[in-house]
C-alpha cells in the first residue's frame, strides 16, 4: 500500500508544479512598467524596468526572485493583478514605475495587499501634484532632492509613507563603449534637443545627439564615445515646482569617462559633484553658460580638467549592480510585510 501511495503521490507532484511552488515560496520583487508599444518603449520603462531587473537579479536571486511585468491599468482590469497576485508569495514587493502607476485604483492594488504584498512608486520625475501619496505603501526616490521634496510633501498630509532612495543608473550598454583616452575636447548633448537650454553662443560648437525612445540610445553609442564634456544645462527649476530630475545625465557622463557643463540648479548636481565643481554654471545667466563652456575648453587636459574628473569618477559606485541590488534589498526588508 505504501507502494502505491508514493506512486500516486508521483503523479500527482510533478516537477513543473514542484517548480512553481518552489518560486511562489520564494518573495518576489516585481518591478510593474508601463505596457505599450515596443518601438515606443519609454526611457524611464526601459531603464527602471528591464534594464534595472537584468542588473540585480543575478545579485539577488538567493533571497528575491525578480522579474518585470507589463501593466497598463486602462486597459487592464483589478482581475488581471488578482491573477499576478496568487503567483507571489507573502512579502513580495510591487514597484509601479513611473507612468505604471497612470489610472492605478485602490481595487488594483487590493488583490496584491490581501496577497501580502508590499505596494510601493517609483516616482522618477512624476510632479508630485500628480501622485496619489497615500495610494502606495512607500515611495522611491530617483534623487536626493526628490526623496526630500516627497518626504516634505507626505509629512504635510499627516501621513507616515517611507521614502527609500534609489540613484536613477546610467544605461548599462556604455560598459562597452571604447574610450580613445587621447580624444580631443568635444562637447555633446544626448536627449531631446528640446529640453536643453543652449546659449546661441554656443550651440554650433555642442553635437546634439537626438534620443527620444530607448530604441534611439544604440545609434547614440558611437558619437558618445567622441564626447569628453557632456552638456547638461536645462531650464532651471522654478522655486515652487514640484517636479524633481535625477541626476541621470551626470551618471551617463561619468559611465563616459567625461566631464559635464550643469547648472547648478539641477537637481542633486551640487550635492553629488560638490559647490566648487569647476564646471558649474547658471541656468539663468546665459553668458555665465557660455563663459564656463569656454573655461572647460580651455582646461581641457589641464589640472581644473582632471580635478572635474576626479569628481565624476565618484558616480558610478553609486549606481553599480552591486550597489542597486543592495539598495532594493535593504528596501525589501524595510518596506515588506
Amino acid at each position: 500500500m505504501a507502494e502505491l501511495s508514493d506512486r500516486r503521490n508521483s503523479r500527482t507532484t510533478s516537477p513543473a508544479s514542484l517548480t512553481e511552488a518552489t518560486e511562489i515560496a520564494q518573495r518576489s520583487l516585481v518591478l510593474v512598467k508601463r505596457a505599450g508599444k515596443p518601438f515606443r518603449s519609454a526611457g524611464s520603462a526601459a531603464m527602471r524596468g528591464d534594464q534595472l531587473a537584468a542588473m540585480v537579479a543575478p545579485r539577488l536571486a538567493d533571497r528575491l526572485r525578480v522579474r518585470v511585468l507589463p501593466f497598463h491599468a486602462g486597459l487592464m482590469p483589478p482581475l488581471a493583478l488578482r491573477a499576478v497576485a496568487r503567483t507571489l508569495a507573502p512579502g513580495s514587493v510591487a514597484i509601479f514605475v513611473k507612468s505604471a502607476a497612470l489610472g492605478l485604483t485602490p481595487d488594483h492594488l487590493a488583490p496584491l495587499r490581501r496577497r501580502g504584498v508590499a505596494v510601493g512608486f517609483d516616482s522618477i520625475d512624476t510632479p508630485l501634484d500628480e501622485i496619489d501619496l497615500p495610494l502606495f505603501d512607500f515611495h522611491i526616490a530617483a534623487s536626493l532632492a526628490g526623496k526630500a521634496a516627497l518626504e516634505a510633501r507626505i509629512a504635510s498630509l499627516g501621513r507616515a509613507i517611507p521614502v527609500e532612495l534609489l540613484h536613477h543608473h546610467a544605461d548599462p550598454r556604455l560598459a562597452t563603449l571604447r574610450l580613445d583616452a587621447e580624444r580631443p575636447f568635444r562637447c555633446g548633448y544626448v536627449g531631446e534637443r528640446k529640453n536643453a537650454l543652449l546659449p546661441a553662443e554656443i550651440a554650433d560648437k555642442v553635437d546634439c545627439i537626438e534620443v527620444r525612445y530607448a530604441r534611439d540610445f544604440p545609434a547614440a553609442l558611437a558619437p558618445m564615445a567622441r564626447l569628453t564634456l557632456h552638456y547638461g544645462v536645462r531650464p532651471g527649476t522654478p522655486a515652487d515646482a514640484s517636479q524633481f530630475k535625477p541626476f541621470t545625465k551626470g551618471f551617463t557622463a561619468a559611465a563616459c569617462g567625461a566631464n559635464i557643463l550643469v547648472n547648478r540648479e539641477a537637481d542633486d548636481a551640487v550635492a553629488l559633484l560638490g559647490e566648487d565643481y569647476p564646471f558649474l554654471v547658471s541656468a539663468s545667466d546665459p553668458a555665465s553658460i557660455a563663459a564656463g563652456f569656454e573655461r572647460a575648453r580651455a582646461s581641457f587636459g589641464a589640472p581644473l580638467w582632471q580635478e572635474g574628473l576626479a569628481r565624476m569618477r565618484r558616480l558610478p559606485g553609486l549606481v553599480t549592480p552591486e550597489a542597486l541590488a543592495k539598495r532594493l534589498r535593504e528596501i525589501v526588508d524595510r518596506v515588506a510585510t
